[in-house]
C-alpha cells in the first residue's frame, strides 16, 4: 500500500494561492534547488510575501529547508518535469512481461520512442517477476531491477508496495517517468494509480504500431494540481 496521502505534497491546496505558486514555479526553474535570493528574484515576490509563501509550501510538504536560506522541493516531478525547460536530470520506472519469443524487450522500444521524443533517461528501473527476468537474461539487460515473485505481480497493492520506496527516491532527485506497458494488468493499474498519487507523467507503449502514448502529460498534471487557470493552455 502507499503511504498516507497526510505526508504527500497537497499541491491543491498551496497552489489555490498564487504567490505560493509562483514561488514554487521559481524554485522548479532553478532546478528544485535554490537560495531564497534566487526564489525572490525568480517569482517577483517580496521579503516578508515570501518568506510567508515558503512556510505555506514546507506546511503542505511541497519545499523543504535544506540549511537557513536553502530551499528545495521534496520531489522534482512534476514542478520541475511542467515547468524546467532543461530537463536533464530524468529517470524512467517501468515494466517487464514475460519473454513469449521476442527478440527485443518492451523497455528497450520504449527508450528508443522517447529518445525520438529528446528524451534520454539517465536512469532506468524495472519491475519484473523473478521468472521473467530469468527468461530475458541472456541479453544481458543493463537495467536496475526491483524483482518480485509471480503472485505479487499479478496484485496491485503488492506491485505498488514494491516499487514505493524507489519512487520516493527517484522523485526526489530526478523528474520520473512511468511506464505502465507490459507485464500484467494488476501491474498496468499499479504504475496508474502511482503516477496520480505522484502527479508523475505516465507512457504507455503500442508496441505492434511503434507508438508512444502520454496517459499523463504535462497539460493533464496542470489540470490535476488545479493550475491551469494561471496558465493559456
Amino acid at each position: 500500500m502507499m503511504k498516507s496521502l497526510q505526508s504527500l505534497p497537497d499541491y491543491k491546496e498551496a497552489f489555490s494561492r498564487p504567490n505560493a505558486l509562483k514561488a514554487a514555479i521559481a524554485l522548479a526553474k532553478l532546478g528544485g534547488v535554490g537560495k531564497f535570493s534566487d526564489i525572490q528574484r525568480g517569482s517577483g515576490i517580496k521579503d516578508s510575501t515570501l518568506v510567508h509563501n515558503l512556510r505555506l509550501l514546507i506546511r503542505f510538504n511541497i519545499v523543504e529547508e535544506e540549511v537557513k536560506g536553502t530551499y528545495r522541493l521534496k520531489y522534482k516531478t512534476p514542478l520541475c518535469y511542467l515547468f524546467n525547460e532543461e530537463q536533464t536530470d530524468i529517470a524512467y520506472l517501468g515494466l517487464l512481461g514475460r519473454r513469449n519469443g521476442r527478440d527485443e524487450p518492451e523497455t528497450d522500444t520504449a527508450l528508443k520512442l522517447l529518445k525520438a521524443e529528446g528524451i534520454e533517461p539517465k536512469v532506468v528501473s524495472v519491475l519484473t517477476s523473478i521468472e521473467a527476468l530469468e527468461e530475458w537474461k541472456p541479453l544481458k539487460l543493463p537495467y536496475d531491477w526491483i524483482l518480485c515473485y509471480e503472485e505479487e505481480i499479478v496484485d496491485i497493492d503488492a506491485v505498488k508496495s514494491k516499487i514505493q520506496q524507489e519512487v520516493e527516491l527517484l522523485l526526489r532527485d530526478y523528474i520520473l517517468l512511468l511506464d505502465c506497458t507490459s507485464a500484467t494488468k494488476p501491474a498496468t493499474i499499479a504504475y496508474y494509480e502511482v503516477a496520480q498519487v505522484y502527479q508523475a507523467p505516465l507512457i504507455y507503449i503500442y508496441e505492434e504500431k511503434g507508438r508512444l502514448k502520454w496517459l499523463r502529460n504535462k497539460e493533464l498534471i496542470k489540470s490535476s494540481l488545479g493550475i491551469t487557470k494561471f496558465f493559456n493552455t
